[in-house]
């Protein structure tokens, strides 16, 4: 299976100044707008959103993913669409396509939240310097992250 995705707009608008110590909430989200066949490939529309709240700012990307695989394969997600009344892949292929969305599209608002002054949408590694916590096996530990 091979995807190819491309971004049709860019949108990234910072509201007002961010504080430094209020409490600010990030979410993330992807969602499937279309999908069809062309050209016995499985074309899908979307849009990737980071919202940044209390209104603080937002940043949009839409783009469309073009998915070669077998036949069968794109036969049974577009069937798939189709009879969820366009609302869901199959299971197994949506979460593949979610995640080539969610690691293409994370790196591209990262760089547009630096542009425009907003923090990055995901959590970044800390590193703290000194003594090492007794019960820790992992020097990554303690960058209070995710990222491991």
């Amino acid at each position: 299976m091979q995807f190819d995705l491309k971004y049709r707009d860019l949108t990234a608008k910072r509201f007002s100044a961010v504080d430094t110590h209020a409490n600010l909430n990030i979410k993330n989200n992807s969602t499937l707008t279309a999908v069809s066949k062309v050209d016995g490939n499985l074309f899908i529309s979307f849009v990737f959103s980071c919202n940044y709240e209390p209104n603080v700012g937002f940043i949009q990307l839409g783009g469309d993913l073009t998915i070669s695989a077998e036949s069968d394969v794109i036969d049974e997600a577009f069937e798939g669409w189709e009879k969820s009344d366009r609302k869901n892949l199959p299971a197994e292929i949506a979460g593949k396509v979610h995640n080539v969305i969610l690691s293409n599209c994370i790196i591209e608002a990262t760089i547009l939240s630096r542009d425009i002054q907003l923090p990055p949408p995901i959590p970044m590694p800390r590193v703290m310097m000194g003594k090492k916590p007794e019960n820790s096996t992992n020097s990554l530990d303690t960058t209070n992250s995710y990222i491991r």
